[in-house]
């Protein structure tokens, strides 16, 4: 490998399939269903000034940055993270430092990228289960909260209801992937971002025009008012500050695997990331801040007449248990019509989670391909490796759907934490400081390289390699002590229940030995890059 640059193995076919692609990347479950929570519990309207903050400060700096280390390491062909950081580190760091970044870097990027897609693909198969129950008209048989929470405890508890569609996800993502980025990735999301964006209108304009589906007094427009009306008094907790900023950072997919430099690694060396990345940016924030916010306070309140519509649903139960299990019934009250809409609903948030898992599932096959592994069979490990690790979530289920607590997702949900939030901070703040100012100048004329418009340098220079770092410390920080570990581990509400500590256990050594698998992968990666000037 001689140290000019030879380009990157595939590109994208065209830049808008580009676009699409990073935008959904970056757009999942988050926007339509964790955005509209936080907004509830952290004063409405007044929560998107810590949010927009933190969007300036760290979500568009970050994103920009790792399209430039996608973009640098693609022309040398490192399609991962680990190449990646290696190439990018080693002109300052020196070969043996560099290795070792390479290391860390690979052991973030296998564990979170298998871990993360074991369970939310599980995720998805709930999701595509509703859709298949609006689909063929079954939801209208579902027409209260505690027939759709019982529907959800059987798949939750049920192999047959549990598996069927988390399978038929998984071999979906395995099918998208495997012919490529131009003829798999760019095609699948040129179809399914339209009609994501199109279901989102829908659900949108219904949600504003049909005002009164249940009752009179249930007026849609309240929802909406509700949710654009600033709560001052909520700036005052630092929670808002911190909980803003861990929203930026999940909407956009910052952090995780290096999903977002392995899609800019497919990006010509001329061609513009600069306004590609604030294009990215803006389309994810029209998904969550206009389309998810409204659809879920509109339809919320229409629906079910509550304010905080129950984003947070009683006991504190998350905004995705909102919609698996309090919308269906909401839209099976509305016979034929409830079902059109909650099929646009659930295949929204399919396609919104898809088109993420996608990008998690394609950083295994570059990585195996880095390996000298063909892209079919590549493909075929990693969604044998999500089954594998995501299985636990299925057997949990199975084994305490008698318990009188009904079914677990200890497993899931510690995993969703540990993998989910806090490795993600923790690789963001590993490129920050790896690749920021300091280490990697150049990284500030790689974002400007062919770009239609310019990065201001203080923006590059300070923001991102001072402000973000801290702010990410600050996450880190916060995140542990927000987090009540004890309430995830005993969901039963019993302290001596042996299951959640063993799940909780079971979740912890599977993140560190997949770290240390991929800590020995990123050095081994680095041989072919060894000539690399960086």
């Amino acid at each position: 490998m001689s140290s000019e640059a030879i380009g990157p193995r595939e590109t994208w076919g065209t830049r808008i399939g580009l676009i699409l692609s990073m935008a959904g990347n970056a757009i999942g479950l988050g926007n339509f269903l964790r955005f509209p929570g936080r907004v509830a519990l952290y004063g409405g309207g007044a929560y998107l000034i810590p949010y927009f903050v933190a969007l300036t400060l760290l979500g568009l700096p970050i994103m920009w940055l790792e399209w430039s280390i996608g973009r640098y390491g693609g022309q040398y062909r490192a399609h991962w993270l680990a190449p990646m950081m290696y190439v990018v580190s080693k002109r300052r760091l020196g070969d043996k430092k560099a290795k070792i970044v390479a290391g860390i870097a690979g052991g973030l990027a296998l564990s979170i990228a298998i871990l993360l897609n074991a369970y939310y693909t599980n995720l998805l198969g709930w999701v595509s289960f509703w859709a298949g129950m609006c689909m063929t008209g079954k939801i209208v048989e579902v027409t209260e909260v505690k027939d759709s929470i019982g529907w959800l405890l059987q798949v939750i508890g049920n192999p047959v209801y549990n598996l069927l569609p988390w399978v038929f996800t998984l071999v979906m993502t395995g099918i998208i992937v495997a012919p490529g980025v131009s003829k798999g990735l760019e095609r699948a999301n040129l179809i399914m971002m339209p009609l994501l964006f199109l279901f989102s209108v829908v659900l949108l304009v219904t949600g504003l025009t049909w005002r009164t589906p249940v009752k009179p007094e249930w007026d849609s427009i309240k929802g909406f008012l509700w949710l654009w009306t600033p709560r001052f008094e909520k700036l005052g907790d630092p929670a808002a500050w911190l909980e803003g900023a861990g929203q930026i950072f999940f909407t956009l997919s910052l952090g995780i695997a290096g999903i977002i430099p392995t899609y800019a690694s497919y990006i010509k060396r001329e061609d513009d990331i600069a306004l590609g990345a604030l294009t990215t940016t803006a389309l994810n924030e029209f998904a969550e801040v206009i389309c998810g916010g409204t659809i879920a306070f509109t339809l919320g309140y229409a629906f079910g007449g509550v304010l905080p519509i129950g984003m947070v649903y009683v006991d504190k139960k998350s905004p995705f248990f909102l919609s698996m299990a309090v919308y269906p019934a909401f839209f099976g009250k509305l016979g034929a019509v409830g079902a059109v809409l909650g099929f646009m609903w659930y295949v929204l948030l399919w396609f919104a989670g898809v088109t993420s898992a996608i990008a998690i599932a394609n950083v295994i096959v570059e990585m195996l391909q880095g390996f000298g592994w063909k892209r079919a069979q590549a493909t075929a490990v990693s969604v044998l490796l999500f089954l594998v690790f995501g299985v636990f979530i299925a057997l949990e289920g199975y084994m305490t759907k008698d318990y009188s607590w009904g079914p677990s997702t200890v497993y899931l949900d510690f995993t969703d934490f540990m993998v989910g939030s806090v490795m993600l901070v923790v690789t963001a703040l590993f490129e920050t400081i790896i690749a920021g100012m300091f280490l990697w100048p150049e990284g500030y004329e790689e974002v400007n390289r062919g770009g239609l418009i310019r990065v201001p340098k203080a923006l590059w220079k300070y923001v991102l390699s001072i402000i973000a770092p801290i702010y990410l410390v600050a996450m880190l920080v916060w995140l542990p002590m927000s987090t009540r570990i004890e309430t995830i581990i005993y969901q039963t509400g019993e302290p001596l229940t042996w299951l959640g500590p063993a799940l909780a256990g079971l979740s912890a050594a599977f993140t560190v030995a997949l770290f240390i698998v991929g800590f020995v992968l990123g050095v081994k990666s680095t041989k072919q890059f060894e000539k690399v000037a960086g």
